[in-house]
């Protein structure tokens, strides 16, 4: 099959949140001229914008941003953006003396940085299919068909490689109808403003899990409902904190990644159970001690007003007309018992699901290293069979084989620039 040169690009991305974001500013410093564009269902930049809370900080420092651990220099690090937005905003955040930005800061920062590739971005666009194009030697080149949301028309376009950085997929416990009174934490922000409009009024609320999450949906509840009753169901005895000591930290090193492919996959995931606490469910130490006097002080008043069920977990819950209805079995008792809330609010976490669905055409040419993952590279790329020549990037979903920063913002940088590299390497001017 003939094709026009210029109809083909270098690489599509699917998804722009921060991870190709990264990319894209890595593609931008290499001085590479790769021919590139990306697609995002959403209708502009949105960093997990349910969760968006005044007050809310975040997890990393705000030197971990899209650029400045690679390149510090850079005109796209969160301090330049700082410099540009007014002449003292820079010199009052220093004020500030913290490393740790609001979230609602940090996403304003990505939205600016996103701005500066708006010719590179389709926003509101799905992707609808993957397929391979067959050449003189195997799969030459991949199709991606989109749909523009706005108007219903679909369109395909050619590609060398593919970045896929969808973001996690919101984990919903099994028997658990998602409605109008049962969601998920991501929407915690939409819902209550559709919902939950009388901030004076006495709601019930149940919220399900013990991480970060579930911890800054609680803060934003007693903020901004006083009258409101909050129940919080965990698995376990207590939140616990997250790990980010010294020594731990160094998981999070630029060098950490390149160790940690080369183990066997028994003793990385024995890295993984051990040190969970850094990157999954705990939660931000200094934000503790805050919940717990919350508590402490709605039982010294005498208001009853906050409860923290303890090895409680959800096995099933729906909405009804007006109100949620919620069943938890009690781990330590045995026991079953049904609930009836205004609200259950799911903190339970993402699920990077693979095979990607995205991919689903593509199966028989994807090698996979058990049957829940793929094969993937030291570079991001799922190992294909011969004869495939198109290769597929992904974002988010390497935890097993390139550690816990897949998951997390702190090494964005450095593995944009890796997987900028290799298209360099692997995707020759002549091709062109």
């Amino acid at each position: 099959m003939h094709v026009n040169e210029r109809d083909i690009h270098d690489l599509v991305g699917i998804g722009f949140g921060p991870s190709n974001l990264a990319v894209a500013i890595a593609l931008e410093e290499s001085g590479h001229p790769l021919r590139s564009v990306f697609f995002d269902r959403k209708p502009g930049f949105a960093w997990h914008p349910g969760l968006m809370f005044a007050g809310a900080e975040m997890q990393v420092s705000f030197t971990k941003d899209l650029i400045t651990m690679r390149n510090p220099r850079s005109r796209f690090s969160f301090l330049n953006y700082l410099a540009e937005q007014s002449p003292d905003r820079l010199a009052k955040f220093i004020n500030l003396r913290t490393f740790y930005p609001t979230r609602v800061e940090f996403n304003a920062y990505y939205a600016w940085a996103a701005q500066q590739f708006d010719d590179l971005v389709r926003w509101g666009t799905d992707v609808l299919d993957v397929s391979g194009v067959p050449g003189e030697d195997g799969i030459e080149l991949l199709r991606v068909t989109v749909r523009d949301r706005a108007d219903g028309a679909t369109r395909s376009v050619l590609t060398r490689n593919l970045l896929l950085a969808p973001g996690g997929t919101p984990h919903v416990p099994e028997d658990t109808a998602l409605g109008d009174r049962v969601f998920h934490a991501s929407e915690t922000r939409e819902r209550l403003e559709e919902s939950f409009d009388d901030l004076s009024a006495p709601y019930h609320f149940n919220i399900v899990g013990s991480g970060q999450t579930s911890a800054d949906v609680f803060m934003h509840l007693r903020r901004s409902y006083p009258n409101a009753r909050i129940t919080t169901n965990i698995r376990g005895f207590a939140m616990r904190p997250e790990d980010d000591t010294h020594f731990v930290n160094e998981l999070f090193l630029p060098e950490f990644p390149d160790w940690f492919h080369r183990q066997d996959s028994e003793f990385r995931q024995k890295i993984i159970d051990d040190y969970g606490l850094a990157a999954h469910t705990g939660v931000s130490y200094d934000l503790i001690p805050q919940i717990y006097r919350e508590y402490y002080e709605d039982l010294s008043s005498g208001c009853g007003a906050l409860s923290l069920h303890r090895f409680t977990e959800l096995v099933g819950a729906y909405s009804d007309a007006d109100r949620a209805v919620a069943t938890y079995f009690h781990l330590d008792s045995a026991e079953t018992s049904k609930v009836e809330a205004d609200a259950v609010i799911l903190a339970t976490g993402y699920r990077y699901q693979m095979p990607v669905p995205a991919l689903a055409g593509l199966g028989a040419h994807l090698r996979m290293e058990t049957p829940e993952r793929y094969a993937i590279r030291r570079d991001y790329a799922i190992e294909s069979v011969e004869g495939f020549a198109p290769r597929i990037f992904l974002q988010g979903f390497a935890e097993a084989t390139h550690g816990f920063s897949e998951v997390l913002l702190s090494l964005m940088p450095m593995r944009a620039a890796e997987i900028v590299q290799s298209l360099a390497e692997n995707t020759s001017v002549e091709s062109r």
